[in-house]
Order: structure tokens, then C-alpha cells, then sequence
């Protein structure tokens, strides 16, 4: 079988199985796709879940070959998170509800992707945060550590428990969380009161229990400013 004909099927079987879901194609939906026999389909990837195992793999190549050349374009870390967001954007329509709902199902593909989006994903989005606080684009006052753990927990939920029924579609749904995600829930002009009534309270008399923790607290350098230390010890040597 020629390389060709074979990405041919690949090909179909991710545009099937991301317009309508994995359960609800079949494997003779994507024979006549390409087109080739459905014997053809099945000598070469024994089952549907082989199929999507390479499908799986495809899109992951994909993924990462797509990331890569927009880090390289991007002229500074706020346009790659714009584009990134764009890309999202772009890419949320062709992803339908049973799709995501099926690949819970396959729990070995599922870790596949899982894994690809934590040891892959985000440590270029750790260092794109990174970047970005260092050009005064992102707040420093969050680790991007912490921010990026927190990329992570709504990815792999999203991915296994089906939360937003009920809720509207996939894409409208992604949309509004990437929207609280850059802009946040307040309005503007609540921002600055709310952030001094988060700031914590470091007065108090000597007979109060937690105010010693508060300044122990509050004195605690995070990984960031560890590591903007050490480089800064570096630098002078």
C-alpha cells in the first residue's frame, strides 16, 4: 500500500471522527472516503481503535509541528498567546461534542493525548509566560508555574468529565473560558479594589495568633522569584 493511500485513510478517519465521533463512524464510512475497500481499512489497522491510535499520533504531530512554527513567527509572547487563541478558535469547530465525549472511551489514546499536552505543551507554555512577564506583557504576581498547573487541571478535566452539558456547544463553551482566562470575571474598574481587598492584612496586635503566619507567608519568595535570583547571582559572577 502506497504512503499515499494510507495517509489518505488517516486523513478521512480524523475529519470522520472529529465531525461526528468516534462511535458513530464506521469503518466503512472511511473506506468510502478515501475510497478503498473496507478489507483494505482493516488489513492495515486491524481495528477502529488501531485506526484512531494513528489518528490519535497524526494529530499530535500535528499539534506540535503547528505550535512550533507559531513560537518561531510570533514576534513577542502576547501574539503567540493571540495567536494561539486565534488558532483555537479555528480549530474548535471542526471538534464535535461526541468526539470529545468518545474518546474518554479510549482511555489509552486519551492518556496519549493527555501526555503530549503536559510534557510537551506546556513547558513551552511555562516559558512563553516566563517571557512574557519578563517584557512586562503578563502580570508577574503569578507564578507561571501556578499558571500553567492551572492550564493543565482545566485540560485534563475538560477531557474526561463531560461538565459542560447542558451548557451549549464545545466551541461556545471553550470560547468563554478562554475569555475569563485572559480578561478575568471583573469588570475593569473592579479590578484594582478587588486586588487590594486580596492583598493580605500584615497589621494586628501582638496577641494575634496568625499574624506572624501572615508575615511568614507573605515574605515566602516563589519559584519565580528563586529563579530570577539565581540568575541574578550568575549575572554577577
Amino acid at each position: 500500500m502506497t504512503t499515499a493511500k494510507r495517509k489518505a485513510m488517516l486523513e478521512a478517519g480524523k475529519s470522520l471522527f472529529l465531525s461526528q465521533g468516534i462511535m458513530q463512524t464506521s469503518m466503512e464510512e472511511i473506506a468510502e472516503a478515501v475510497p478503498v475497500s473496507k478489507m483494505t481499512v482493516y488489513n492495515h489497522f486491524q481495528s477502529k481503535e488501531g485506526l484512531l491510535d494513528q489518528v490519535v499520533d497524526l494529530m499530535i504531530a500535528e499539534s506540535w509541528a503547528q505550535l512550533q512554527e507559531l513560537l518561531d513567527e510570533a514576534k513577542d509572547p502576547l501574539e503567540a498567546f493571540t495567536r494561539l487563541y486565534q488558532e483555537q478558535e479555528r480549530f474548535s469547530p471542526a471538534v464535535s461534542e461526541p468526539f470529545v465525549s468518545d474518546l474518554t472511551k479510549f482511555p489509552e489514546q486519551m492518556d496519549k493525548m493527555l501526555s503530549f499536552h503536559q510534557q510537551k505543551v506546556l513547558p513551552e507554555l511555562q516559558l512563553l509566560i516566563f517571557k512574557g512577564q519578563q517584557k512586562g506583557q503578563i502580570r508577574k504576581d503569578i507564578s507561571p508555574h501556578i499558571l500553567v498547573a492551572f492550564l493543565s487541571f482545566i485540560k485534563e478535566y475538560s477531557a474526561r468529565v463531560p461538565w459542560y452539558e447542558g451548557l451549549g456547544s464545545p466551541n461556545a463553551v471553550g470560547e468563554q473560558m478562554m475569555r475569563i482566562l485572559y480578561y478575568g470575571f471583573l469588570e475593569p474598574d473592579s479590578r484594582s479594589s478587588a486586588a487590594s481587598a486580596a492583598e493580605p492584612e500584615l497589621t494586628g496586635t501582638a496577641d494575634d495568633p496568625d499574624r506572624d503566619d501572615r508575615k511568614e507567608a507573605s515574605a515566602v519568595k516563589s519559584p519565580d522569584d528563586k529563579l530570577r535570583s539565581m540568575e541574578a547571582c550568575e549575572a554577577e559572577e
